[in-house]
């Protein structure tokens, strides 16, 4: 019995490199007409103020109601655990006397 075996191209190999190459000549040229794009200084634009200080005050009072909300919620479910854990000390101690 004889095999035959045939040497392929594997076609997406030459796919990917024509790729690759059409990708880094649209790269380069792009590249080249940005370079050839001249900046003008624009003058005597109104100026826009914005109430920085402000906007930064009210965010971080939004920060700090958070943290504090969250420093709340926390304290509360601390005292919550606390108190459970004293009802069940209790409830182990009376049934511990009764043994």
């Amino acid at each position: 019995m004889t095999t035959t075996t045939t040497t392929t191209t594997s076609a997406p190999t030459w796919k990917r490199i024509r790729t690759a190459v059409f990708t880094l000549v649209m790269l380069a040229s792009s590249a080249g007409v940005a370079l050839a794009q001249q900046f003008e200084k624009v003058e005597n634009l109104p100026r826009q103020e914005i109430p920085a200080g402000r906007f930064v005050a009210i965010a971080y009072g939004i920060i700090w109601l958070a943290i504090l909300t969250y420093v709340v919620l926390v304290a509360s479910g601390v005292k919550r655990v606390n108190q459970e854990i004293a009802d069940l000390k209790r409830k182990v101690d009376r049934s511990g006397s009764k043994l």
